[in-house]
């Protein structure tokens, strides 16, 4: 007699989320099967059939994080009631807390992992997709200063070069987290960078 399928006895993104946080804290190369099943409470067949092999697991953990983690932040750009300083500082403070989140592992997982693009260690489409991560939010800020360029005192700069100069400013920030600066650390820096938008 035929018997039915198994079904998943664990939660899929509780599951990923563990494997986010694993990633998050030892990057992809330094993150090995063993460390991701330890921390998912499953085993490899059982990782494979969810999630397929490492790298696919890795691209839905940066998804999930993306998700959870990264857009969040945007929001504090589009609240009108506020000048355009005000929504800047609040973006960064709101990436800065993040950041610094003792629930969380230090920095930010983009960052780490474009770090690691250069030393060749991430496979090529997770290269390519943390790549294009990274362009869309060059695209996305660039997109929002075009919007705000006109009578709001950024004239002197190009929206593409003050987007590029945040996405720098957010990888510095994350660096330093990562280094052990704490919350004041970072907003200390992310209001030396305001005087731009004076």
């Amino acid at each position: 007699m035929m018997t039915a399928g198994r079904h998943r006895s664990f939660d899929k993104d509780k599951t990923l989320e563990k494997a986010m946080l694993v990633f998050w804290k030892n990057g992809y190369p330094g993150t090995s099967l063993t460390d991701l099943t330890n921390a998912m409470g499953i085993n490899k067949s059982s990782l494979y059939a969810a999630f397929g092999n490492k790298e696919n697991l890795f691209n839905q953990a940066i998804e999930y994080y993306l998700n959870k983690h990264g857009v969040v932040h945007l929001a504090e750009l589009f609240k009108t009631e506020l000048s355009l300083k005000e929504r800047v500082k609040n973006y960064l403070f709101s990436i800065a807390n993040m950041l610094t989140n003792p629930d969380l592992p230090k920095g930010c997982l983009i960052s780490q992992s474009t770090s690691e693009i250069a030393g060749c260690c991430l496979p090529e489409n997770s290269a390519m997709n943390i790549n294009g991560i990274n362009q869309q939010t060059l695209l996305t800020l660039t997109e929002f200063f075009e919007e705000q360029q006109a009578g709001r005192g950024i004239d002197e700069n190009s929206p593409k070069a003050i987007a590029n100069y945040l996405l720098t400013l957010q990888f510095g920030l994350a660096i330093s987290a990562r280094n052990g600066s704490n919350l004041e650390d970072l907003k200390e820096t992310i209001n030396v960078s305001l005087s731009l938008f004076n």
